[in-house]
């Protein structure tokens, strides 16, 4: 997560202004490597900005029913980054409740205490399906980030700094890999981004902070608390598909937002990504299978995500990130084919 000078050299600098040939901000993963190097060259890090979690993390919490798939376990990391603890993530009436600091894995078994295999982990192959679940992040002012996202962690065999098979684009843990953020989100903001393994900016869409093209894919009456088509002080069901042509290859990601009782839904496509230009990349990591993965996390500058951007009416900087409250939630998974409804089976 970010400190507000970015690598310690340019507080609150926009990205395009850094990486010129980067469409997109940085995803929260990012800003947390950014973190790594503002404290190595001496500037404040999220490591030394908020106190490390004390309470003791149960390995494996609990299991979920995921329609479509199948009873599958929910496996609770020890470590957020290689030097800072990570927070406990419950499993309560079929819910995934991370803590703040938490952040947990789908997996095909846990042990508590025992040994962790990258075997373990579920490995969706989505390629032509639709991922829906459901989502309360209620309590996530500003300054905070309730995320939903997919990671190749099966295909990892190195343990990581974090002490589990953890990778994402930005070496968080100490290990790369490809990363498909479905949501990160607090009431003021959402974004999804696609990133292959060495592009930790990656490519974001949404509202708030920085996106492609500078364009955000929904406005703050639409999103946001008692907004138009979203209440995000309300549970509200989130769907993600992924597209593909005659040959079977990702041509996009289509995102959509829904909830019940509300006039219209938001919805938008990604295709567009400089780096992974005919998503070779993200299709073979898609037909390889990805590691559902949520967390919870904070930052004294989340703008990158939450803040005005070019528009308005947004986030400021959080130098206390402190409206980031309990209860944010996962629940009712289903997978299906995107064609007919029809379950898979990994």
């Amino acid at each position: 997560s970010g400190s507000s000078h970015l690598f310690g050299l340019c507080p609150n600098l926009p990205y395009y202004l850094l990486f010129p040939k980067s469409p997109a901000m940085f995803s929260s993963k990012t800003s947390k490597f950014a973190a790594l190097g503002a404290a190595v060259l001496g500037s404040s890090a999220l490591a030394f900005e908020f106190k490390q979690p004390e309470a003791e993390v149960t390995q494996c919490p609990g299991s979920l029913d995921v329609q479509g798939v199948g009873q599958l376990s929910v496996l609770a990391t020890k470590k957020n980054m290689p030097w800072f603890r990570a927070a406990p993530v419950a499993v309560q009436d079929g819910k995934v409740v991370p803590e703040m600091w938490g952040r947990a894995y789908l997996a095909h078994q846990c042990t508590e205490g025992g040994s962790i295999s990258n075997n373990d982990y579920v490995a969706w192959e989505l390629l032509g399906k639709t991922l829906t679940y459901t989502t309360d992040l209620s309590a996530a002012g500003c300054g905070c980030n309730v995320a939903f996202y997919l990671v190749s962690m099966k295909q990892n065999p190195e343990v990581s700094g974090c002490d589990d098979y953890y990778c994402d684009a930005n070496s968080v843990c100490g290990i790369r890999c490809e990363e498909i953020d479905i949501q990160e989100a607090n009431i003021r903001a959402w974004h999804s981004a696609l990133h292959i393994a060495s592009d930790g900016g990656g490519v974001a869409q949404g509202l708030g902070g920085w996106v492609l093209g500078n364009e955000f894919e929904m406005t703050v009456q639409e999103y946001g608390p008692n907004g138009q088509c979203i209440d995000t002080l309300q549970p509200f069901q989130v769907s993600v598909s992924f597209p593909v042509n005659e040959q079977g290859n990702l041509i996009g990601m289509t995102m959509k937002l829904h909830q019940e009782g509300k006039p219209c839904t938001i919805d938008y496509a990604m295709s567009d990504y400089y780096r992974d230009p005919n998503l070779e990349t993200l299709t073979r990591a898609l037909r390889e299978g990805m590691t559902p993965t949520m967390s919870y996390w904070k930052s004294t500058d989340m703008t990158w995500l939450d803040g005005d951007g070019l528009g308005s009416g947004m986030c400021q900087l959080h130098e206390e990130a402190a409206s980031c409250g309990e209860g944010v939630s996962f629940w009712d998974l289903k997978v299906e084919n995107m064609a007919d409804g029809s379950t898979f089976y990994p």
